[in-house]
């Protein structure tokens, strides 16, 4: 995959798909997630399209995650890359809000996913009390 300029219109909807792909793999009750959630609409992309990008990180970097305990090198900096091109503050917390309910669908965290998700609320200084808070918000809605 290649990096995007910041604020490319599909940016929040990358950095998703590649939370969701950070184990390898995409998950079906991580996606039926996502479509209660609304989430494609979200973050601006069709299931489709939002398909097609997770399954480009499976490709480039779900895999080389996932044989590691730790973020290697080159999969931190893909992924502060594309963590970077996503300029906007409220869509990052959409986006981890999104991330939080997707990575738990399944009743189990993988290491990878748990790794990229905090490496992404630190990247982006948002606390895990601020995705709470996001998620409670958009229950009441």
């Amino acid at each position: 995959m290649t990096t995007r300029a910041p604020g490319h219109p599909e940016a929040a909807a990358s950095v998703l798909a590649l939370m969701v792909a950070a184990n390898g793999c995409i998950d079906q009750d991580e996606l039926r997630m996502l479509d209660e959630l609304d989430a494609y609409r979200r973050v601006g992309v069709s299931r489709e399209r939002f398909l097609e990008l997770a399954r480009l990180c499976v490709d480039d970097v779900g895999t080389a995650l996932s044989d590691h305990a730790w973020l290697p090198i080159s999969g931190l900096q893909y992924l502060n890359e594309m963590l970077d091109t996503v300029t906007d503050p409220a869509m990052r917390l959409m986006v981890c809000r999104l991330a939080a309910a997707t990575i738990t669908a399944d009743g189990h965290i993988t290491e990878d996913e748990r790794l990229v998700y905090e490496h992404t609320l630190a990247r982006w200084h948002i606390s895990q009390a601020m995705v709470s808070q996001a998620i409670l918000a958009d229950r009441g809605s």
